[in-house]
C-alpha cells in the first residue's frame, strides 16, 4: 500500500481555539479531504484540547517540549526538525517571521525533496510598511533583513495570502514570487456545520444585528460601532454584541448607557460565548453582521457570518472587499461613525434585505469560503512539479 504523504504544521502557540481556526483547519482538511497524514506540532498550552474529540476528530496534535530560545530561534522546533525532517513531505509555517529562515534552511538541508509552505496570514498593511522600511535607508539592519527576505523566498515553495489585493501587491513588489504565490482565504468547516446546525430559512431569520470579537480592544474599535448606533432608528431591530468585554471598556459601556438610556433594550451584550453551537446559532438568527475593526487580516468571523447568509457591513480592512465580492454581499465604509450609521440605517430599511439576496449570499459562501474547497487549491499547488 502506498504511504500517505505527510503534511506537518508547526505552530507552537496552539491553544484549543486555534483548532477551529486556520492553524488547525488547514492540517485537518489536508488529512480529511486531501488524503495527507497530517499533524499539528505545538507546545502544550492548554490542559485539555476538547475540539480534538469532535470538531477536528482525526487530526494528530503532537506536543513537543519547550526548550527555550537562542536569539529568535525556538530550540524545541530545531530539535523536532533535526529528528523528523526526512519524514515530512510538506512543512507548513505561519506568518512572515525572521526565525523561520533557520527552520526552512534546516529542513531543506535534511530533506531537499521536501516542500515548504508558508501561510502569510497578515494584513496587507504589514507588507507595505515592511517594504517601505526595508528601503527607507541603507543601515546594516535593513541590509540583513533584505537578505533574510531573499533567502526565505528561495527556501519556500508555496506562499499563500488571503486576498487578491495582497497577492497583486506582493507579485508587483516581489516578482520572484509570481509562481509561488496563491490566494486562499479563511473559511468554515461546512461538513461540521451541515451536521450540527439546521440552517434557518430567510423567513425564520430575525431582525438582529450582531458583531463578534474581543469587545473593547483597540483593534476591534467597538466604540465606533456604539457611536454609530446612536444615530440609527432601530425600531424593532435588536443589536447583540458577542464576546468577552475588556475590563477597562466596561466603564465606557456604563457611561454610554447612562447617556443613552433609550438604547438599553435595543443593544445587548452577551459576554463570552465558548459553546460553538451557541455562537453559530447567533449567526443563524441574525440578518446583519458588523465589523468596525481598525485593522484585520482575514478574520474567521467573515466567512462564518457569510455562511449563514448575514449581510456584512465592515470598515475598509484588507479582506472586506473580498468577503463582500466588491460590495455585492455587503457594504464597505470608512472608519467613521456617521458613515457606518448611514450604512446600517439603509440596510434595515424595509425592502433592502431580501430572500434573493440571502440565497445569493449562501451560494457565494459555499463556492468560495469552505475549507474543503480552499485546501483543494493548496493541495493542487503543492502537487505541481512534484
Amino acid at each position: 500500500m502506498k504511504q500517505k504523504p505527510t503534511f506537518v504544521t508547526i505552530f507552537t502557540d496552539t491553544q484549543n481555539f486555534h483548532l477551529v481556526k486556520d492553524v488547525g483547519q488547514l492540517p485537518y482538511f489536508m488529512y480529511k479531504t486531501e488524503g495527507y497524514d497530517a499533524q499539528l506540532i505545538s507546545y502544550r498550552n492548554n490542559k485539555e484540547y476538547p475540539y480534538l474529540n469532535k470538531e477536528v476528530k482525526g487530526l494528530k496534535l503532537t506536543f513537543i517540549p519547550d526548550k527555550g530560545r537562542v536569539f529568535y530561534f525556538e530550540l524545541g522546533i530545531l530539535s523536532y526538525l533535526w529528528s523528523f525532517s526526512k519524514s515530512i513531505d510538506v512543512l507548513n509555517l505561519f506568518h512572515f517571521k525572521k526565525d523561520h529562515l533557520l527552520y526552512l534552511l534546516l529542513y531543506k538541508i535534511l530533506n531537499p525533496k521536501g516542500k515548504t509552505y508558508i501561510k502569510l496570514d497578515m494584513d496587507i498593511l504589514f507588507f507595505k510598511n515592511y517594504n517601505a522600511f526595508l528601503y527607507s535607508n541603507y543601515s546594516i539592519k535593513n541590509y540583513l533583513l533584505k537578505g533574510i527576505t531573499k533567502w526565505m523566498f528561495k527556501l519556500t515553495d508555496v506562499f499563500s495570502v488571503e486576498t487578491e489585493e495582497a497577492k497583486a501587491y506582493l507579485q508587483k513588489v516581489y516578482p520572484e514570487l509570481e509562481e509561488k504565490l496563491i490566494c486562499i482565504p479563511n473559511g468554515v468547516d461546512n461538513l461540521y456545520l451541515d451536521e450540527e446546525i439546521k440552517l434557518r430559512s430567510w423567513e425564520e431569520k430575525e431582525n438582529i444585528i450582531i458583531t463578534v470579537g474581543r469587545i473593547g480592544t483597540l483593534q476591534k474599535n467597538t466604540e465606533l460601532f456604539l457611536e454609530a448606533l446612536k444615530a440609527v432608528e432601530l425600531n424593532s431591530w435588536k443589536v447583540y454584541i458577542l464576546g468577552p468585554v475588556e475590563e477597562l471598556f466596561q466603564t465606557y459601556i456604563d457611561s454610554y448607557f447612562e447617556i443613552n438610556p433609550h438604547l438599553t433594550e435595543s443593544i445587548l451584550f452577551t459576554g463570552n460565548i465558548t459553546d460553538r453551537k451557541e455562537l453559530f446559532e447567533w449567526y443563524n438568527r441574525a440578518k446583519i453582521f458588523c465589523l468596525t475593526s481598525r485593522f484585520e487580516g482575514f478574520p474567521i468571523t467573515f466567512p462564518e457570518a457569510l455562511y449563514f447568509g448575514n449581510y456584512i457591513i465592515s470598515t475598509s480592512v484588507s479582506s472586506s472587499l473580498h468577503i463582500t465580492n466588491n460590495g455585492e454581499f455587503g457594504k464597505v465604509v470608512k472608519t467613521d461613525a456617521r458613515e457606518f450609521s448611514l450604512a446600517i440605517q439603509e440596510c434595515i430599511t424595509e425592502g433592502f434585505l431580501t430572500s434573493k439576496r440571502f440565497e445569493d449570499t449562501l451560494k457565494f459562501s459555499r463556492a468560495n469560503f469552505t475549507w474543503p474547497g480552499i485546501v483543494k487549491q493548496l493541495s493542487d499547488k503543492l502537487k505541481e512539479d512534484a
